[in-house]
């Protein structure tokens, strides 16, 4: 059962909180001359450097600390370090993420406490956006190749003004090795065992050159997964208990190739995800290219000209019985796009551009065209700097030939002042109907809109610890709301709008690294907004949490070296209980219960250059097997989902090589 009782899993949280204070008496131990001062002629240390890195989600050059946005940023040291098995795993340690579930076992991403996988949260690979033509959805689990990343870039907050209408609720920007600084060859594999079950077998590959005038990269990843190894029974008990270790996939495919000549820049791709549940496959395949020229108008003046073409097959359902496809559209985008930089001086920056997109549905199944979307967006983003603060204004205009534009300002004052930083931040946000969005509404497609209001203060207090704290108001309107109803072998959807929803929280970040060790402790807290509208999101318990999402999340994650090859790093995810449909009345209506809180404890130990470039891991993940559900991220209704019965306990082993080319 999901609702099992466990022993007072206070006892869990406890191990969290211990080991949290383990890491900070190293820290507590420091002389008052080391916590009090830092200057100029202190040595950068490992954090600072993080700390000080110009993040590319900002179109100004601005460090993490000053960038108008709540920003995480993970490293390839740390997913390294980790051993993460898939981008699952590294989001659960970020403030207000969580996984979610979809339709047919497809994963998506919740953030802040909402549901936010639907054209809420942007997620770019290299550049490309990953979030699908047809309703804009980005499927995780087992996709991204986790080991050929140098950098995620996280936005927390809205992203509407420079991102457009996909990133209402964040942002989530993935540079891989080879896109980024890798400059020769690398190859890495990763193997998951359960106690009776593979879990996932991936390999992958990246080569790149970085010359002055010219540089180019090549990747290809390609994996074999399951879902889970339990066994699940559908929530109206129809068919009998499946073992997902058998019927369940995730099996990514992913071939990435850049080149660069001088300001010229192009990039293709290939993406496919195959996954499903016990009755359906799902199949995602998309094809981009891209290309873009940096041009010096003048020494104040950049013009940045791009155009991108992405052909794509999202969400193609076949039912297992029958070889024919349920589903089976095509999306097209053509794209063109203008951005510009001028800086007229050193205290002022103005970041402005103007793009037109076409998008274009097809059904393959009938060979009919469904629908057209032309879409033009202007935008612009103004940076006056002052020893006050930093002041941000900014809006972007979005309109199409179906729905009303969409006018999103922001305002933002951010500031540093030696170990103290501020961010005071208003934006608001959109979400852009997609084309399934229009061609499939019930009560007349617009955007949706969201007011969000976020501070943060955080401080450095020696050149390794850092501790900041953010909160956050976020009040979304006309929401777009999806419907589906499936039986044996037909599938219904529709869409449709819903007044009002949204979150309230705060969340907590404390960060230390020493030479030989580091340590990353969060909390989130977050609340559903009391008159939300969204009856799909509500649970019979309480009004203060939406469907699967817990109200209370503490991560812990930490790396100890224990020589300058040996390394050892725990992690540990707490999330509080959560509602969730799980079964369903005598007349066949999802009934909502209470699921336990988790604690998710996991261990890798890591051998760095074993010999020069090789690296090695073995790692153990869910170590006290708690299996925590994923629920569906809404009542469902007819088609409901019962919550996906978490993964046993993983055994995984890790292997790369690297070799360098010589400058």
């Amino acid at each position: 059962m999901l609702t099992k009782k466990h022993n007072p899993f206070l006892r869990r949280v406890g191990v969290i909180v211990v080991l949290g204070l383990v890491s900070m008496l190293p820290a507590v131990a420091q002389d008052l001359d080391s916590l009090m001062n830092l200057n100029a002629f202190t040595a950068e240390s490992d954090l600072q450097k993080i700390l000080n890195k110009n993040v590319s989600v900002s179109t100004q050059k601005l460090t993490m600390r000053e960038t108008p946005g709540i920003i995480s940023l993970i490293t390839a040291e740390e997913i390294h370090n980790s051993g993460a098995r898939d981008l699952t795993d590294v989001l659960r340690l970020v403030p207000g993420f969580d996984i979610m579930q979809d339709l047919q076992f497809v994963l998506g991403i919740g953030l802040r406490g909402s549901w936010a996988n639907e054209g809420k949260v942007l997620v770019m690979l290299d550049g490309q956006p990953m979030n699908e033509l047809l309703y804009q959805s980005v499927a995780v689990g087992n996709r991204f190749p986790v080991d050929a990343i140098e950098q995620i870039e996280i936005i927390r907050g809205p992203g509407s003004a420079v991102y457009g209408g996909s990133a209402e609720y964040g942002v989530i920007n993935i540079i891989t090795k080879a896109a980024g600084s890798l400059n020769g060859v690398g190859v890495y594999g990763t193997a998951g065992l359960h106690a009776d079950a593979v879990g996932r077998s991936n390999v992958g590959v990246m080569a790149s050159q970085k010359n002055e005038d010219l540089s180019w990269d090549l990747s290809a990843f390609v994996g074999k997964s399951i879902v889970s190894d339990a066994t699940y029974q559908d929530l109206f008990a129809y068919q009998e208990p499946s073992d997902l270790s058998e019927t369940t996939k995730a099996n990514p495919t992913n071939v990435n190739v850049g080149l660069r000549y001088k300001n010229l820049s192009v990039r293709g791709m290939f993406d496919q995800f195959k996954t499903g549940d016990p009755t359906a496959d799902v199949l995602f395949k998309t094809f981009y290219v891209d290309a873009s020229y940096n041009l010096k108008a003048s020494e104040k003046l950049t013009l940045a000209p791009k155009i991108q073409y992405i052909h794509q097959t999202p969400w193609n359902l076949f039912y297992k019985e029958d070889d024919d496809a349920n589903i089976e559209l095509r999306g097209k985008r053509m794209l063109a796009q203008m951005d510009a930089k001028w800086v007229p001086g050193r205290k002022v920056s103005l970041d402005f551009g103007a793009l037109y997109f076409q998008d274009r549905s097809i059904d393959l199944i009938t060979d009919e065209d469904l629908l057209t979307l032309d879409n033009f967006a202007f935008y612009t983003q103004a940076l006056f700097k002052h020893r006050l603060a930093n002041a941000t204004l900014g809006f972007r205009f979005e309109k199409n030939n179906r729905y009303k534009g969409a006018f999103v300002p922001r305002l933002a004052l951010t500031k540093k002042i030696e170990n103290l930083h501020f961010k005071m931040l208003y934006s608001k946000a959109f979400r852009a109907p997609s084309l399934q969005n229009v061609s499939l509404d019930t009560t007349g497609a617009k955007p949706e809109r969201s007011n969000v209001f976020e501070f943060e203060l955080g401080y450095q207090f020696t050149p390794e610890m850092l501790f900041a704290f953010n909160a956050f108001h976020i009040s979304s309107k006309d929401i777009i709301i999806y419907g589906s109803a499936s039986t044996e072998n037909t599938f219904e959807e529709w869409y449709e709008s819903y007044e009002k929803s949204g979150s309230t929280g705060f969340e907590l970040v404390y960060s230390i690294r020493k030479k030989m060790w580091y340590a990353n402790l969060t909390y989130s807290f977050s609340r559903a907004l009391s008159d939300n509208t969204v009856d799909i999101y509500r649970v019979s318990q309480t009004k203060r949490q939406y469907v699967g999402f817990p109200a209370h999340k503490i991560t812990l994650n930490t790396n100890f070296n224990i020589t300058s090859k040996l390394g050892v790093n725990p992690s540990f995810v707490f999330a509080g209980k959560r509602y969730a449909y799980t079964t369903a009345d005598e007349e066949e209506n999802p009934v909502s219960t209470e699921l336990d809180p988790y604690v998710l404890a996991n261990v890798f130990v890591h051998y760095d250059n074993i010999l020069p470039g090789l690296n090695a891991g073995i790692g153990v993940y869910d170590l006290l097997n708690e299996r925590p559900a994923i629920p569906q991220a809404y009542n469902g209704g007819e088609g409901a989902y019962a919550p996906v019965p978490g993964r046993s306990r993983e055994y995984v082993i890790k292997l790369s090589y690297q070799l360098n080319f010589k400058d």
